[in-house]
């Protein structure tokens, strides 16, 4: 069964990755927690801090920066995408396309 593009169906979309976004970065944010509080108390060396380096500089990117950060990433390219459609199908097409259809002598 089709279904219509609508702007409901952007705005809950666009929801839905801002949802995801505090989702990641509450799991992350629980994470680096864990990770800090392991690495002050329990556990030293230089395992220790081999571990922080690895969690800092590949964890975090993978993490955060490739998933939910605010320019260049997964959910900021989902938003963005959804931010075109609305603005070139539903605000720029739709529109023109409906006039046309109400009067076909208008050409545009």
């Amino acid at each position: 069964m089709a279904s219509i593009l609508t702007s409901a169906i952007i705005v809950n979309a666009k929801a839905s990755v801002t949802n995801y976004q505090n989702t990641v970065q509450g799991l992350y944010d629980e994470l680096s927690s864990l990770i800090s509080q392991l690495t002050a108390a329990n556990f030293m060396g230089d395992a220790a801090d081999g571990f922080n380096e690895f969690f800092k500089t590949k964890a975090t990117p993978a993490l955060v920066d490739n998933l939910i950060a605010p320019e260049h990433s997964l959910a900021a390219g989902i938003s963005s995408m959804l931010e075109g459609i609305k603005a070139q199908l539903l605000d720029t097409v739709d529109p023109q396309l409906g006039d046309i259809n109400r009067d076909p002598t208008k050409t545009q």
